[in-house]
C-alpha cells in the first residue's frame, strides 16, 4: 500500500512539473466577459453532468453564445455516446495528461469563457484549464491550485447545478454599469 501511495505521489509529480513547464509558453489575453459581451464559450464537464451541461448550454444559446462541450468520462472502461465531444480516462498518458487532437484543439480555442463544471476533480479536466487560450476563465477550485480569472467560493464542494447556478449569476451581472 505504501509503495502504491508513493508511484500516485510520484505519477502527480511528473504531472504537475509537466503541466508547469507548459504553462510558461501559453500566451493569452486576460479580459472580464459576461452573458452580454461573450459569443463563443468552452464548457468542460463529466458524463454525469449532462443534465445541468444541457441546462447551461441553453442559457447560453439563448444569451447568443456559441457553446463547445469538451466531456470528460473517469472511467477507462467508458465509451463515448454518440453526439458527444469527449475522451476518457483510457485515452491520457499514465499521468493522466490527455494527449488527443481534439483537447489540444479545444485548449487553443480563443472562446471568450471557459467555464469549468467539474470542480477540479480530476487532473485532465485542471490540465485543459490551466492551458486553454480562454480569455476569461470560471470555475471552482476549492483548496486546489486556481487557474480562473474568477473562482466560485463555496464552504463545501458544491453540486454541479449549484456550480452552474452561481457561474450564470455571475455571467449576468460581472461587468454591468447598472446592477437591477
Amino acid at each position: 500500500m505504501l509503495f502504491l501511495h508513493k508511484i500516485m505521489g510520484l505519477k502527480s509529480k511528473i504531472a504537475n512539473r509537466v503541466l508547469k513547464s507548459k504553462l510558461e509558453s501559453v500566451i493569452r489575453e486576460k479580459k472580464v466577459f459576461n452573458l452580454e459581451s461573450a459569443k463563443t464559450a468552452g464548457v468542460l464537464w463529466e458524463f454525469d453532468q449532462k443534465e445541468t451541461f444541457s441546462r447551461l448550454e441553453t442559457e447560453l444559446h439563448n444569451s447568443g453564445i456559441k457553446p463547445s462541450g469538451l466531456c470528460y468520462f473517469s472511467s477507462k472502461k467508458a465509451f463515448i455516446p454518440e453526439g458527444i465531444i469527449g475522451f476518457t480516462k483510457k485515452q491520457t498518458s499514465w499521468t493522466e495528461i490527455p494527449g488527443l487532437a481534439l483537447v489540444e484543439d479545444f485548449i487553443h480555442q480563443k472562446f471568450d469563457i471557459l467555464i469549468d463544471l467539474t470542480g477540479q476533480k480530476y487532473f485532465p479536466m485542471v490540465y485543459v484549464t490551466a492551458l486553454s487560450e480562454a480569455t476569461f476563465k470560471i470555475g471552482y477550485a476549492g483548496n486546489a491550485v486556481n487557474y480562473f480569472d474568477l473562482n466560485i467560493q463555496f464552504g463545501e464542494r458544491p453540486e454541479t447545478s449549484q456550480l452552474a447556478d452561481q457561474i450564470l449569476y455571475y455571467l449576468k451581472r460581472i461587468n454591468k454599469t447598472t446592477i437591477e
